[in-house]
């Protein structure tokens, strides 16, 4: 099969053949329909879990993903992280484990926008409802993948969203959701502007203020249906095919980057 795969940490993406994977026990092999881009896929390459997870190269990046279970037939789309890393969904086929944050793709849901969804769809519908009654909202951030998502589903549960970019000045509000605080001092400055905080960079002195991603099937149930019912607008920036997708860690494009296979 072919797939976009990295050779070693660091190295650049190559367009590679290699075999097809065959499902351990527990496991299911799906044939992708597409794939989404996140920044985890490029930390992954960079050697993020070099030490503490085992690794098989090349490396082929990706978490996210929709497609077709071999066998039965089924749709699905969801989180497709499995160990060792490195057989991700940058690839023609992709075996996950059972257990994975996996759910039925509608019939009348665009695959793309399906493998967009995931992992930037459930942080940002964890973080909002970690906000609790919390009325106004500031999201930091509000123009990337995450928070895009968080803003519409902010304003879906009736709260008021103030949306900030890198650099601008920031006001009073309810709740602080920091998307690009890379530092403490930083993150801490943002908090000072309401008094219930979440980081998703693991910055802060306060374990609670550190946000960490639980996903599961009712989140991609519920995400499915908000897009179904409009509720939710999955921004996708750029469609490459899989044999074009060398590049896709190039550039910082508005939306989400979606492989199609």
């Amino acid at each position: 099969m072919w797939a976009i795969a990295a050779a070693d940490f660091g190295a650049e993406l190559e367009l590679v053949e290699v075999p097809r994977p065959t499902p351990e026990p527990g496991q299911l092999l799906v044939r992708l329909f597409a794939a989404s881009v996140n920044p985890f896929d490029r930390k992954v390459v960079n050697g993020m879990l070099r030490g503490s997870a085992p690794h098989q190269f090349p490396l082929v990046p990706g978490t996210d993903g929709a497609g077709e279970v071999e066998g039965s037939g089924e749709r699905i789309f969801g989180t497709f992280f499995r160990r060792p890393v490195g057989g991700g969904t940058y690839a023609e086929y992709v075996t996950v484990p059972a257990e994975n944050a996996l759910a039925p793709l509608p019939e009348d849901l665009d695959p793309a926008v399906a493998a967009a969804l995931p992992t930037a769809g459930m942080t940002a519908l964890q973080l909002v409802e970690s906000l609790g009654t919390a009325q106004s909202v500031l999201i930091v951030g509000a123009s990337g993948g995450v928070g895009s998502f968080a803003v519409q589903i902010a304003r879906a549960a009736g709260k008021r969203v103030i949306p900030i970019g890198r650099g601008d000045s920031l006001v009073e509000a309810d709740a602080l959701i920091d998307l690009v605080s890379a530092d403490r001092s930083s993150f801490e400055a943002n908090a000072r502007h309401a008094p219930l905080a979440f980081n998703t960079n693991y910055v802060s002195a306060d374990p609670g203020q550190n946000f960490g991603l639980k996903g599961s099937r009712d989140m991609l149930v519920r995400l499915a249906s908000m897009v179904q019912s409009g509720d939710l607008e999955v921004p996708i920036g750029r469609r490459v095919p899989l044999r074009e997708a060398t590049d896709v860690f190039a550039g910082h494009e508005p939306g989400k980057t979606v492989i199609i296979m």
